[in-house]
């Protein structure tokens, strides 16, 4: 079989779900640039490491630059936000009878809100919910964390990075915005059952990697890992796919029997914020 000549090379770390599922968002991102862009895993023939490989008609450059021109959007305005976050952190007793009724009408709104990412991309997110509105399994946030303006703050940091000439992928953070924790290596330093404490519970900082954070926030609407037994299983695989194909052979259902496929579990920073843990290789799968 002969590979097209990919014109995007990121070095991965298929162990770590968040730099996994970041690669399938530059995938999603690639092709609605370019239609037919398709992605493939591979591995150097001189230093043997993974790396995330997409055939298109752009560049890395090209594409972040896209990127930081587009905007996030809310299907809620600003103002019903600010209103529904004042309302969830008043106590109810001082609530009356018209804040009521602005609460929960705006809480069956935020239940279904949507983002949208503009210009070129044209892409709507809203997997954390299921069609009843409540929880997904893969939402890491707290059930009042605006998740909406976690991915604008993210966004606004990442497109100051990109415009002023880095276009590297995962390059750090530590400013005061949160992140999503599905980068497992903020797991590794950051666990409080290895540190003694929560930092988040002490409102400790460290850097995290913001456009990481939110490719694989934007993967997630198609890039799906399966629940079985508490634990995610996702598939890298090694011919170029589209991502209808890709999002498949991910979650392991066109994925070849000899395909890599990892397993990762949740972990809880508090009693409602999750993070994904770093994956295991499943021998013998």
């Amino acid at each position: 079989m002969t590979f097209p000549n990919p014109t995007i090379r990121v070095r991965v770390d298929p162990a770590n779900p968040g730099q996994f599922f970041a690669c399938c968002g530059l995938l999603e991102l690639a092709d609605r640039l370019w239609p037919g862009a398709e992605g493939w895993f591979g591995v150097g023939l001189q230093d043997f490491r993974t790396d995330f490989r997409i055939a298109c008609k752009g560049t890395l450059p090209k594409l972040l630059a896209q990127f930081a021109s587009a905007k996030l959007k809310s299907s809620l305005t600003d103002e019903e936000l600010d209103r529904l976050a004042s309302l969830l952190s008043a106590e109810k007793k001082s609530l009356t009878r018209q804040d009521e009724e602005d609460k929960e009408r705006l809480r069956t709104k935020w239940q279904q809100e949507r983002i949208h990412l503009t210009a070129e991309f044209d892409l709507w997110l809203d997997w954390w919910r299921d069609s009843k509105g409540e929880r997904a399994a893969l939402k890491t946030w707290a059930a009042k964390q605006m998740v909406f303006r976690m991915a604008r703050e993210m966004f606004d940091i990442a497109c100051k990075q990109i415009n002023s000439g880095n276009d590297l992928l995962f390059f750090e953070s530590n400013d005061d915005s949160l992140p999503f924790n599905f980068d497992s290596d903020l797991c590794r330093t950051g666990a409080a059952r290895d540190a003694g404490f929560s930092a988040d519970t002490l409102g400790l900082k460290s850097s995290y990697r913001p456009l990481l954070e939110l490719l694989a926030f934007i993967a997630l609407q198609r890039f799906q890992p399966v629940e079985t037994n508490g634990n995610f299983i996702y598939c890298t695989w090694s011919v170029p796919l589209p991502p209808l194909a890709a999002s498949a052979a991910a979650s392991g259902i066109i994925a070849p029997a000899r395909s890599p496929h990892y397993s990762f579990g949740l972990f809880n920073r508090t009693k409602y914020m999750k993070a994904f843990l770093p994956a295991t290789s499943m021998k013998g799968v």
